[in-house]
């Protein structure tokens, strides 16, 4: 829900350590249910990145100077967010009647 908020994100928080943890502990699981791979040595961050696919959803960074060292920062592509959230129009014919409706997510 942060991220869907705008929060920003530099993959050592502890929340996503554990979901990175817990993917790789559970790899065999995560490819039979999602046909995912979630390689051993990827970062937390990469395999936060694959769940997010999987919804349609992905990231965008900064890199800001900070005590002289570049930090990467991530959040969700403002697109992504913005579909997400809004209406979604599906069209569709009827009897050969084109039909358009609004579906909100």
């Amino acid at each position: 829900m942060d991220l869907m908020a705008g929060v920003e994100i530099k993959g050592d928080e502890a929340m996503i350590q554990v979901l990175a943890e817990f993917s790789k502990r559970n790899a065999s699981h995560v490819k039979g249910i999602l046909n995912l791979t979630i390689p051993l040595d990827e970062s937390p961050v990469w395999i936060l990145g694959q769940y997010l696919s999987q919804l349609g959803l992905s990231t965008e960074s900064r890199r800001p100077m900070e005590d002289g060292q570049r930090i990467r920062y991530y959040r969700l592509n403002t697109e992504d967010v913005e579909f997400a959230q809004g209406d979604v129009y599906c069209s569709f014919t009827v009897l050969g009647r084109p039909i358009k409706r609004s579906l909100h997510l």
